[in-house]
């Protein structure tokens, strides 16, 4: 009774209103930092910050927001923060002063053990893991893999033979998404798991339904709205991603680790770069990634360095997730484009002809000899990239870019799906042209207007294996058949506004037509 006395009488109810309102106070007071401060932006709202200026998503409603408010303005979700359109700028904080930039926002909670993960990893922990894993995605490692992958295209050809001529069209979002876990899953851990034989899958299921985040879930909101949830969250294990999908990730990466350790499996992929960190020595070649050194503090390491279980294991869930979704969208938009741009998706299939007439030809050598290839998948991420954006922390220390003071503890958001669309950067951003990318005006690019993967130090450690993933796929496809719009495809695909992601939520429905049939057609 006394204790119930204690807790529930006027004083106390008093001294809880009396906090609650000096919270949200000096948190508002926080909050007004560029309206005090003359810096434009919308008006940000008591607890909720500007999030309701911002619940149609990061693509085309930055562009809006560009044009009211300029190329600098200011946010407030959890964190204050800077949203900037000027590449230039970008390019000192994402690049030339990366050092007071090296590293994402801190997340208010920790999701163990994804918070081990190298994306979230900082300062020199960042560089030394990222040193470590690096050398799995270099340029004579990828070489090596080109039969796993035209293994994984054979089956892909296959479903979509299958899908020919049914009515309600092809949907690439399953066929692709299949194909691309299988390469992660083959090429990173030597897991043989044939999901696209079996679309119901528990792989696909799994990472399907881990993507399926809404950003504006009720669990995320609190923990990035009000300080100190996130730290409930990690004192009683309050999972952000479903604890039935993380298990099952976790549960398969800690097999696949039990038996490299136990020497049944021993292969030269990214699982095994990992778990052989604990062999290191400081007698070891270094092949650091030289990239990691851009604006390298003192205090930071660029070694290699033995990966604990925990971030072995954070880090391998990481790179099977990134590496099916990300490539997953990024198809079903080429397919999109290859649909609607028929004119250059026989430019494209003069190419595949001419470099790579049957499945044997398709290498990697052989592919990075393919300019209109590249090129159309480079375009295609221009006008579709499947991250809406990405963001940049400054811990170190207040400083000034091109004459805009950003303050320590202040957030610095890269709108890439504005960026890519904004005619001020690029001539008419809305029509389809591969042929911005090649040799004679790629030079005329700013190094920062394309962003699909990032830039700078902190760019995506799997750019070179997603762009050859998604150029055999394409090639192969390209030799059998012709990629036709249906009257299911729709046009322009709706993207995800519920998320960083924009994935289309109905994804992408096309039909294909064999070669041999549209020859003829085409010859009549």
């Amino acid at each position: 009774m006394a204790i119930f006395e204690l807790l529930f009488n006027s004083t106390t109810f008093a001294l809880c209103g009396s906090l609650i309102v000096i919270f949200l106070a000096t948190d508002y007071w926080k909050k007004l930092y560029f309206i005090r401060n003359g810096i434009p932006g919308p008006f940000p709202l008591p607890l909720l910050g500007t999030l309701v200026h911002f619940t149609k998503g990061f693509t085309s409603d930055m562009l809006e927001k560009k044009k009211k408010y300029g190329k600098v303005y200011g946010a407030s979700f959890g964190n204050n923060m800077f949203i900037i359109h000027d590449i230039d700028m970008l390019q000192e904080i994402m690049i030339s002063k990366f050092s007071s930039f090296p590293n994402h926002s801190p997340s208010p909670y920790k999701d163990r053990p994804f918070d081990e993960a190298v994306t979230g990893a900082r300062d020199g922990r960042w560089r030394s893991i990222r040193n470590t894993v690096s050398p799995a995605f270099t340029a004579s490692k990828l070489k090596q893999i080109d039969s796993f992958i035209n293994e994984c295209c054979d089956r892909l050809v296959k479903n979509f033979a299958a899908g020919k001529g049914k009515e309600g069209g092809i949907q690439c979002k399953e066929l692709f998404g299949c194909y691309s876990l299988e390469v992660v899953a083959s090429v990173f851990f030597g897991l043989q798991i044939d999901s696209q034989s079996n679309p119901d899958n528990p792989f696909v299921k799994n990472a399907q339904k881990m993507f399926n985040v809404n950003l504006f879930n009720l669990k995320i909101l609190l923990g990035f709205l009000i300080p100190g949830v996130g730290k409930l969250y990690d004192l009683f294990n309050v999972s952000i991603s479903d604890p039935q999908i993380k298990k099952f990730f976790l549960d398969v990466i800690s097999e696949a680790m039990r038996r490299r350790d136990n020497g049944e499996v021993k292969r030269a992929d990214i699982l095994q770069v990992m778990v052989d960190t604990h062999k290191l020595d400081s007698t070891e070649e270094d092949n650091t990634d030289s990239l990691v050194n851009v604006g390298n503090t003192t205090e930071s390491s660029s070694k290699k360095v033995a990966l604990s279980t925990d971030e072995i294991m954070a880090n391998s869930v990481m790179f099977f997730l990134a590496g099916y979704d990300t490539t997953n969208t990024g198809l079903g938009f080429i397919a999109y484009c290859l649909a609607t741009e028929p004119e250059k998706q026989e430019t494209l299939f003069e190419e595949v002809t001419k470099f790579a007439p049957t499945s044997e030809k398709v290498t990697y050598e052989v592919l990075s000899q393919m300019e209109y290839l590249d090129c159309f998948i480079r375009e295609t991420l221009r006008i579709y990239p499947p991250v809406a954006g990405l963001d940049r922390f400054n811990d170190k220390g207040d400083i000034v870019i091109k004459d805009q003071l950003i303050p320590k503890g202040f957030q610095v958001f890269v709108p890439i799906y504005a960026i890519h669309h904004d005619p001020e950067i690029w001539d008419n951003p809305e029509e389809f042209r591969p042929e911005r990318f090649n040799k004679e005006n790629r030079s005329k690019i700013h190094p920062v207007s394309w962003l699909p993967f990032g830039d700078g130090p902190r760019a995506c450690l799997g750019m070179r294996l997603a762009m050859m993933e998604m150029k055999f796929a394409v090639v192969r496809l390209l030799q059998e058949f012709k990629i036709v719009t249906c009257p299911e495809t729709e046009i322009p695909p709706a993207l995800n506004a519920a998320s960083n992601f924009t994935g289309p939520p109905n994804g992408v429905k096309v039909q294909v037509v064999s070669r041999e049939t549209a020859d003829d057609n085409d010859a009549e």
